[in-house]
């Protein structure tokens, strides 16, 4: 099967404009054919398919992601040069039969490059390979999974560090406003609520001392005074009672 059915074959029937990853690996052909079309790529693997040349590929503007990984690739970078490929940000060479640093010069004309796998390249054998590759590509963040430090790279590296940004960001905004929010919500209890019944049980409080001191002072006065003038008023009874008897004595 050539790359162009293979092509075919994985992307049925949608529009080669709205195809943004293609994997062709292990599809025999020894040059790039067919990718014309296809202009919104981000991701293109081309790993195990027996090429020799770079001969015909495509203006990928768009494309980040490209391996070419276990071919018969000795030089022709040069090709990549012509081919727009200004958001690429990864490649692999690995398996490829690259054995000198001046074959991998083109590889400089790639402004966003961060990761360059040239494993099992015979080139990894020259001294001083890897300070080399540093100095020739200035941009270049991880070598064959490590970076300057042989400090080994952590999978998506750079869009976990971004998203973790995000991340933190959020979780600091939303800090702060549902710390501002809890503030807000307590001076409005103690100051609102709280002080609203404070004051209405005060007023119950002083209402009630005015009703006890009010209902001393009436009952107090009304009820002594009473039983005082039913006390006086038995005593004369008595009297007059006295009276009349010994009145009855003496007629007698």
């Amino acid at each position: 099967m050539d790359m162009e059915t293979a092509i075919t074959n994985q992307i049925g029937s949608q529009a080669p404009e709205t195809v943004k990853e293609l994997v062709l690996d292990t599809v025999k052909a020894t040059k790039v054919t067919g990718l014309d079309k296809f202009q919104n790529l981000t991701t293109l693997t081309l790993n195990g398919c027996g090429l020799t040349s770079l001969e015909g590929f495509p203006t990928l503007p768009k494309l980040a992601s490209l391996e070419l990984s276990d071919n018969q690739l000795a030089g022709g970078l040069e090709t990549l040069q012509d081919c727009a490929l200004f958001a690429l940000t990864r490649l692999s060479l690995a398996g490829n039969r690259f054995a000198t640093l001046d074959s991998l010069q083109p590889l400089d004309s790639l402004p966003a490059l961060k990761d360059l796998d040239l494993f099992n390249c015979p080139v990894t054998e020259v001294a001083n390979y890897r300070a080399g590759i540093f100095e020739m590509l200035p941009s270049l963040k991880y070598l064959d999974g490590f970076d300057q430090d042989e400090n080994e790279k952590e999978e998506d590296d750079e869009d976990d560090g971004e998203e973790g940004d995000d991340d933190d960001l959020l979780s600091s905004e939303v800090g702060e406003d549902d710390d501002d929010d809890i503030g807000e919500e307590g001076d409005f209890g103690e100051d609102d609520e709280f002080g609203e019944e404070d004051d209405e049980l005060g007023e119950e409080g002083e209402e009630g001392e005015e009703g006890d001191s009010e209902g001393g002072e009436e009952g107090a006065p009304s009820e002594g005074g009473e039983e005082g003038d039913e006390g006086d008023e038995g005593e004369e009874e008595e009297e007059d009672v006295e009276a009349a008897a010994s009145a009855k004595r003496q007629r007698r």
